[in-house]
């Protein structure tokens, strides 16, 4: 039995002017686990607004347990039988309400009798580990527990239909894997799961798929059918590993660094040819749905322009923390924290949610000053500015301002004119994908383009120490391999120093070291080899991936057992 059934459907915003859904079609049966997939953007909102009746569509059809949702009245009947947690960590709670208090809510809103609403919130209290915190306030839980708890108020009435838009975004790999125990946990149950994300391994654990950009479908099936495929995919590795990228590129679209390993979709002949003299071996490997993906679309090469080489050249040691404590209050953000960054390092600081690494960067550039301790950026303690480079969690830009605008504004706090800002713009607007959006406003922008337009205003001012907070979430792999391929190409051509905060564990490769934080307090500290090497010892999986080392290390830091 189908319990969603689409086609073509088209869903559209400010009277029609904009598509955001453009001829899908689709459908979900019962007890599946279907997941959309794609940047922000895409469309996949939109999509679950209209079958949970939030959002009326415009063409097509579209039917949930056979009934039409722009058809309110009929579809009434059918209502309490969906659940529809929205996008956004706490967007369906009441954060001064406590964790139990939003469960009641919620229960008394579905009309739960009281007997059976105990027994139920006990129950999802203990599947979710929440039930020590019942008594908490919702605003004062992580991103992680937000979620969890999100989830315990759309199950409260058991519906048959649980619609999950982005659950996992902003939180980390431990929670992750919890919320997606949970949604396993009632589709075993009968529960039908319809599920956005942006995470392609995420997508990998669905029934179905279906993958979207703009609006429209690139592929769709099942993750056994999705990665079928004609093609064959390799990882180069050795000495000339740099040499063997650039010229993958000749023959390729989609040469990827998974840390010192290259990833690309090619013919083997043709790469052991054009590598033939060089120090690398070829391994082929198994298609997973990122080489689907980029296969389909193709990425872009970006060139790293030499207006982005820092113009003041630091020390080797170009951060030392010494002792770190920050506070607030009573609560100990950052608890005596000490480490050093070598100057042209690409350093990532990985942790749970409310671990410290926010505020350790913050207190490292001077938004805080630290409670305890010593901090050196380039060898000062203090009049480091114009050195830095500053990407913040939350989008630095202003809406209402284009994009030109915006980068005279962030080039003035750094002291470069307006003239110098726009020469810089013509030079590498066309490397980062950037030209036809000079005169754009920034709230119509696409969230890759808007993050690709916060990164080029860190960098206005060619800063020696780039620091990143979780630059690229919520965008596709395409996306995120611009990123990267900037991050690596001024870290490894002009020596800058990057510092990068991220909940992707595949962009934990990338980096040449790991600092892991958990409470405030550093729990891993060492290359992603040297880290995954150390949790193998204590594993018995053949293959150790870096969310693998992440939640041992979290839980090893909790006390908890393996």
């Amino acid at each position: 039995m189908n319990v969603v059934e689409a086609e073509e459907l088209v869903v559209t915003y400010r009277r029609g002017k904009v598509i955001a859904v453009n001829g899908i079609s689709f459908s979900v049966k019962e007890g599946e686990v279907f997941v959309l997939i794609g940047p922000d953007g895409a469309g996949k909102s939109s999509i679950l607004k209209a079958i949970c009746g939030v959002k009326s569509y415009r063409e097509g059809n579209l039917r949930v347990f056979g009934e039409d949702p722009n058809r309110e009245r009929e579809f009434e009947r059918i209502k309490e039988k969906i659940s529809f947690m929205p996008q956004g960590l706490g967007q369906n709670l009441y954060h001064k309400l406590s964790v139990e208090e939003n469960i009641d809510f919620f229960a008394e809103l579905y009309g739960v009798p009281l007997e059976e609403k105990e027994k139920r919130k006990e129950e999802l209290l203990k599947i979710t580990g929440l039930y020590s915190f019942k008594r908490r306030k919702a605003g004062k839980l992580s991103g992680g527990m937000m979620q969890k708890l999100g989830i315990c108020c759309s199950l409260i009435h058991k519906p048959k239909l649980l619609v999950l838009d982005e659950p996992t975004t902003g939180v980390d790999p431990l929670s992750r894997r919890e919320i997606w125990k949970l949604i396993y946990r009632f589709s075993r149950s009968g529960t039908t799961v319809i599920v956005s994300t942006s995470y392609l391994d995420e997508a990998e654990r669905g029934t179905g798929i279906l993958f979207m950009e703009k609006g429209k479908e690139l592929f769709k099936g099942t993750p056994e059918e999705l990665t079928k495929v004609d093609f064959e995919v390799f990882v180069v590795e050795g000495k000339d590993i740099e040499e063997a990228y650039h010229r993958a590129w000749t023959i390729s679209k989609t040469p990827r660094f998974k840390g010192n390993k290259l990833r690309v979709v090619s013919s083997k002949g043709k790469l052991r040819e054009i590598l033939k003299d060089l120090n690398v071996s070829i391994k082929k490997v198994k298609p997973n749905l990122e080489d689907v993906f980029v296969e389909k679309i193709g990425l872009v090469r970006v060139e790293v322009p030499e207006e982005f080489k820092p113009k003041v050249e630091v020390p080797d040691i170009a951060i030392s923390v010494e002792g770190v404590t920050k506070k607030f209050g009573k609560f100990t953000a950052v608890d005596n924290v000490s480490f050093t960054v070598r100057r042209g390092e690409i350093f990532a600081f990985l942790g749970p949610n409310g671990a410290g690494k926010t505020t350790l960067i913050k207190t490292i550039i001077g938004l805080y000053s630290p409670t305890e301790g010593k901090i050196r950026v380039a060898d000062r303690e203090n009049n480091f500015k114009n050195l830095i480079g500053y990407m913040s969690q939350k989008f630095s830009l202003y809406s209402d301002l284009t994009v030109i605008e915006n980068l005279i504004l962030w080039g003035s706090v750094y002291g470069v004119k307006p003239s110098k800002v726009k020469e810089i713009f013509d030079s590498v607007s066309s490397s980062l994908g950037l030209r036809k959006f000079g005169k754009e406003i920034v709230k119509n922008l696409p969230l890759g383009i808007k993050q690709r337009v916060a990164l080029l205003s860190a960098l206005i001012h060619s800063p020696a120490i780039l620091f990143l907070d979780e630059p690229t979430s919520g965008v596709d792999p395409a996306e995120r391999d611009v990123f990267w391929q900037l991050i690596r190409g001024v870290s490894r051509k002009f020596g800058t120093t990057v510092i990068v905060t991220t909940h992707y564990m595949n962009e934990a490769e990338y980096c040449d070291r790991i600092l892991m934080m958990n409470r405030g307090k550093i729990i891993a500290l060492g290359t992603p080899d040297e880290l995954k090497k150390e949790v193998a010892m204590s594993q018995t999986k053949s293959e150790i991936t870096m969310e693998d080392v992440f939640v041992f290390k979290v839980e090893e830091s909790e006390g908890k057992e393996n």
